[in-house]
């Protein structure tokens, strides 16, 4: 059947001249057309939760009614009614995945890394490992400086430093795949103390090591965030097979492959074995006593909130302290 060129609608007879493909144009017009009407029902629906006074656990994101005192799933004490929509606005201009400390202390360790290597030189360092001295200068541990001048802050602040290009690339790596899926469970103010423990767990336990080893020993350099790597691994198994949170079923398989992964990884010849060891303790014994779904044992949620305030005077009184080092 041959089909009267004037019936055909003149946007397609313009394509075809331009050597477009009609089909091709329509439908990705439908495409577009549809991802416009998902994105005008989501902001619709968003507004109508800002409306509503129903209240949404942070913990669960449970929606529950507004005269609930406690999340019905997880037991979480629950803000008033006129605090609950607060909440939800500020949530509404701040997603929680942009705010949450995985992606903070990530982009932090970046930023410390750029300045490590505008000190050592500028951008022309930025694609080899740095002299143990820059790392020292902020804030690697160093045991000399530890026992002498008692530096103890440098537990907390060598975490976020990193040696070279592929050790923070690899921990950044590790720490966004691992990070968000056990802060999702234990919530921000529990993940900050897990995430600051395995850090101080794993290089204390191998300062330890070098300590009883002594010689030579005593003389290096640590840093990284590989021993909170394995507080994360620990952390996620404990909470999927011991403690059986909610949540945890979803990546109980996953964060299984990784531990075999990070088990062989720490084999390789330079690996701070003691570090990874030591983060993976203090994270998975953190797990145990921050997962619990007791009401009766549940410490209040004001407590927690002073308690992610003091981790968090802890963080930055150790930044302090490294700025006003006299080795900077």
């Amino acid at each position: 059947m041959v089909t009267d060129p004037r019936q055909t609608p003149l946007w397609e007879r313009v394509a075809r001249a331009l050597g477009f493909n009609p089909v091709r144009l329509r439908w990705r017009w439908e495409r577009f057309k549809i991802g416009q009407e998902r994105k005008q029902r989501a902001a619709d629906n968003q507004a109508r939760a800002l409306r509503y006074r129903h209240k949404q656990c942070p913990q669960c994101t449970l929606t529950v009614d507004a005269k609930e005192r406690h999340c019905p799933r997880c037991g979480r004490r629950l803000l008033g009614p006129m605090l609950s929509r607060l909440q939800r606005q500020l949530r509404a201009i701040f997603p929680v995945d942009a705010l949450s400390y995985t992606t903070t202390f990530v982009t932090f360790n970046v930023a410390l890394y750029l300045a490590m290597v505008m000190r050592s030189g500028g951008l022309a360092a930025l694609f080899r490992s740095l002299q143990p001295s820059t790392v020292v200068r902020f804030g690697g541990w160093f045991i000399p400086l530890m026992l002498v001048h008692g530096q103890w802050w440098r537990l907390v602040t060598a975490g976020f430093l990193h040696f070279s290009p592929l050790h923070i690339i690899f921990n950044s790596l590790w720490l966004l795949q691992l990070g968000p899926q056990i802060e999702e469970v234990l919530g921000r103010k529990r993940y900050l103390l897990l995430y600051v423990a395995s850090g101080v767990g794993g290089f204390a336990l191998s300062i330890g090591y070098r300590l009883l080893r002594g010689g030579t020993h005593l003389m290096g350099v640590g840093a990284g965030a590989s021993g909170i790597v394995f507080g994360l691994i620990a952390a996620g198994l404990t909470l999927a097979y011991i403690r059986r949170a909610p949540g945890s079923d979803v990546f109980r398989q996953g964060l299984a492959k990784w531990g075999i992964y990070a088990v062989v990884f720490s084999l390789l010849p330079g690996i701070d074995l003691a570090a990874h060891l030591g983060g993976a303790v203090a994270g998975g014994l953190a797990a145990l006593g921050l997962a619990t779904h007791d009401q009766a044992r549940r410490l209040p949620e004001p407590l927690w909130t002073v308690i992610e305030l003091l981790v968090l005077l802890v963080l930055i009184g150790s930044f302090a302290l490294a700025v006003s080092s006299p080795l900077r």
